[in-house]
């Protein structure tokens, strides 16, 4: 859809606009990015957090790297690629967990660039209240993707996923290629980021049937080759699916949910993310919100998709990144609604929700009429920035306990403190089972990792794991 800003000839005040508002929108990029960049230097020491202990063998040497390793299920999750990323970043950059979690922050960094960009090819011009999408992407309330390596199976999934929808806001009658082949490759990839790019298929999986079937991309039937590359992708993807499932065990420490009402309300919860991440606070009016501009985005789409079928592939591929990510949202409603509103309004889950987001300032971008996109674009920033002093609060909590943590036990390695201490402070703050954080402090000790090489292996008085830790995964 062309604008005034695709024509030639803008008058000098459009230009200025123009100019003005990209100083904004990537002055706030650079802003949090900066600021994201130095979060996570002023609160991680090189101590595993949780989820970062499962690398610790493949880190330290103790276990090679193979397919695998990398495919074993960590809870719902398969995250095999995050896993060989996190695996290469450790061996060739360097042991030292920071290393993982600043490559979140920088993940997320360009996420909110490479939008930054997109809107702009697709407008023509800068407005702005493109900065919501940098406020979004760049939220320092995620604070656990960023101080919890671990968490980059979330990055990876949220970046695959803005690769889609960045596939389908390009996406014009007679360039179903780009498409098909942006699509395929993220319906293969997404599953081995983890059960959170898993449960995305369905949709996508639907989008790319149609078009094989009646050209639902293009508003053609496509050629033979893109069919054919897309039977491939179905059976490729298929695959993948049927093996995740192979030998899966759900996990028996994360309870169901009691009701329907309460995957509703879990769902709800999660939802409130996108727009106001201060965990806790004004969750059901924030989830209200979304869920309405959520079902007219989907109304304005189908009418789009309807009315003009040059505009049918672009409408059909949001819709199809929305509904992805709605049954993000089912799925952590179900999976985590017995587990209560801290495990649901968790910080990381705000990397997911960015897509979303995403996806309807876009959609109303193309789509919307003057009054109503005017109020879309401007309502999400305004409710982002009101949500941003909540967010900073929580991340500077989370981060001084998370830094409190590390360094407790990192002083008392130092210190040569008795084994009974050291396993004092860090068990459950790193992780519940003695155990496991004895046998992993070994192999960190034998790679000189850190303070871990004043490591003093001795018995220890051990406890079973009661599932308890595994629980806030």
């Amino acid at each position: 859809m062309e604008t005034s800003a695709d024509r030639p000839g803008r008058p000098v005040w459009s230009r200025a606009h123009d100019l003005a508002a990209m100083i904004v929108a990537w002055g706030l990029w650079a802003t949090m990015t900066i600021a994201m960049v130095a979060y996570v230097g002023q609160y991680s020491r090189n101590v595993p957090y949780w989820d970062e202990l499962a690398m610790v063998p493949v880190m330290t040497g103790a276990k090679p790297v193979s397919l695998g390793w990398a495919w074993q299920q960590h809870n719902e999750h398969r995250p095999m690629i995050p896993r060989l990323v996190m695996a290469g970043l450790y061996r060739l950059v360097g042991r030292d967990f920071r290393v993982v979690r600043h490559a979140n922050a920088i993940l997320l960094s360009a996420m909110a660039a490479a939008m930054l960009l997109l809107v702009r090819r697709v407008r023509g011009s800068a407005r702005v209240t493109d900065a919501v999408l940098p406020l979004s992407i760049l939220n320092i309330a995620q604070a656990e993707s960023v101080l919890n390596g671990f968490a980059m199976n979330l990055v990876l999934t949220s970046m695959m996923a803005l690769a889609v929808l960045a596939a389908a806001a390009l996406a014009r009658r007679g360039g179903g290629r780009i498409l098909a082949i942006g699509l395929g490759l993220s319906m293969v990839l997404l599953p081995l980021c983890g059960g959170s790019g898993l449960v995305m298929l369905p949709p996508l999986a639907l989008w790319l049937s149609g078009n094989l079937a009646s050209g639902w991309w293009s508003g053609r039937r496509p050629g033979a080759g893109i069919r054919a590359f897309g039977l491939g992708v179905l059976v490729a993807s298929s695959i993948v699916v049927a093996l995740y499932f192979r030998g899966y065990v759900r996990p028996p420490y994360h309870p169901a949910a009691t009701s329907m009402a309460a995957v509703a309300s879990s769902t709800l919860m999660y939802l409130s993310l996108a727009i106001y991440p201060d965990l806790g606070s004004y969750w059901e009016p924030a989830g209200w919100m979304l869920a309405v501009i959520v079902v007219s985005t989907l109304i304005l789409l189908a009418a789009a998709s309807l009315r003009s079928p040059v505009e049918r592939p672009r409408a059909l591929g949001l819709t199809a990144v929305i509904l992805s990510m709605l049954c993000v949202a089912v799925a952590v409603g179900i999976s985590r609604a017995g587990l209560g509103p801290v495990a649901i309004l968790s910080s990381r889950y705000v990397t997911l929700t960015t897509p979303l987001l995403c996806a309807l300032y876009l959609a109303w971008l193309v789509y919307g009429k003057a009054p109503a996109r005017a109020g879309i674009h401007l309502g999400l920033p305004a409710m982002m920035l009101l949500a941003l002093p909540g967010g900073r609060r929580f991340s500077r909590v989370f981060g001084s306990y998370i830094r409190h943590v590390e360094l407790r036990v990192e002083r008392c390695l130092l210190a040569h403190g008795p084994i009974e201490t050291l396993m004092e402070r860090a068990c459950p703050a790193l992780y519940s089972d003695r155990r496991i954080l004895y046998d992993h402090f070994k192999k960190l000790k034998a790679a000189r990792v850190g303070a871990f090489v004043r490591f003093e292996e001795a018995r220890i008085a051990t406890a079973p794991d009661d599932g308890a830790g595994a629980a806030r995964r």
